[in-house]
C-alpha cells in the first residue's frame, strides 16, 4: 500500500495511483482553455452504441448538454474540456460512477482501433520506443502545453508542463490510462504512478 505525503498548497498528493485519482473529489472544467485535436477522441459515440446500444449514446449526449460529433477525424479540433465532459459523462452514465471499470475498456477500443498491423508494429517497437514518441504525439493533438519524456531500459517518465488541464484529476487520471493502454498494446506488464509538480504533472510507468 502506497503512502501519500500533501504538497504545501495541499492539493492532491504527490504520489498519484489510477485508483487515487479515480476516487478524487469531482471537479468542474472552468478555467480550462485550448483545443484537442478529435482524434483523441476518435469514433467514440459509435464505441459507445457498440457497447451500450443508441439509448446508451442518447444519455450521454443529454448529460453533456453539447452537441459533439460521435465521430472524430484528424481534421477535427475540439474544446480541451470536451475530452474529459464526454468521458465523465460514459463513467456517470454507462459504468455506474466507477472510474476504475473504464481503463479495460480503453484498451479494447484502442487496441480495435490501431488494428492488426500497427498493433504488431507497437508490440516490435517496445514501450519505451512509444514513449519517446511522446513530444511528438503530444504536440500533433493539443494546442498548448507541452510534454517531454525520459525514457530508460525499464521505465519511463512524461512531464506535461504549461496548460491549466494538467492540474485537472480526471485528465491525469487519463494520461495513466493512456500509459496502461500503451503497455497492454505492447503485450507489456507494468507499474504506473503519477507526481503533482508545481509547474503541471508527471506520469510514470514500469516494466
Amino acid at each position: 500500500m502506497c503512502t501519500f505525503t500533501h504538497d504545501a498548497r495541499g492539493s492532491l498528493p504527490t504520489l498519484l495511483t489510477i485508483a487515487s485519482l479515480a476516487a478524487a473529489p469531482r471537479q468542474g472544467f472552468e478555467g480550462l482553455t485550448g483545443r484537442v485535436r478529435g482524434d483523441l477522441l476518435g469514433p467514440w459515440g459509435d464505441n459507445v452504441v457498440k457497447r451500450f446500444g443508441a439509448d446508451g449514446l442518447a444519455r450521454v449526449r443529454t448529460r453533456l448538454g453539447f452537441d459533439l460529433a460521435p465521430v472524430l477525424t484528424a481534421k477535427d479540433w475540439v474544446p480541451i474540456h470536451a475530452q474529459l465532459a464526454v468521458t465523465e459523462a460514459i463513467v456517470d452514465e454507462l459504468l455506474g460512477g466507477d472510474w476504475l471499470r473504464l481503463g479495460p475498456l480503453l484498451i479494447e477500443d484502442t487496441r480495435v482501433g490501431v488494428g492488426r498491423i500497427q498493433l504488431g508494429l507497437l508490440r516490435a517497437m517496445g514501450p519505451g520506443n512509444a514513449f519517446k514518441l511522446t513530444s511528438k504525439t503530444f504536440a500533433a493533438v493539443y494546442d498548448r502545453g507541452a510534454a517531454t519524456a525520459v525514457v530508460e531500459k525499464k521505465s519511463a517518465r512524461l512531464s506535461f508542463t504549461g496548460n491549466a488541464v494538467f492540474a485537472h484529476p480526471r485528465w491525469r487520471l487519463m494520461q495513466l490510462y493512456a500509459m496502461n493502454t500503451m503497455l497492454a498494446l505492447c503485450n507489456t506488464a507494468g507499474e504506473l504512478s503519477g507526481e503533482d509538480t508545481q509547474d503541471g504533472f508527471v506520469a510514470n510507468a514500469r516494466w
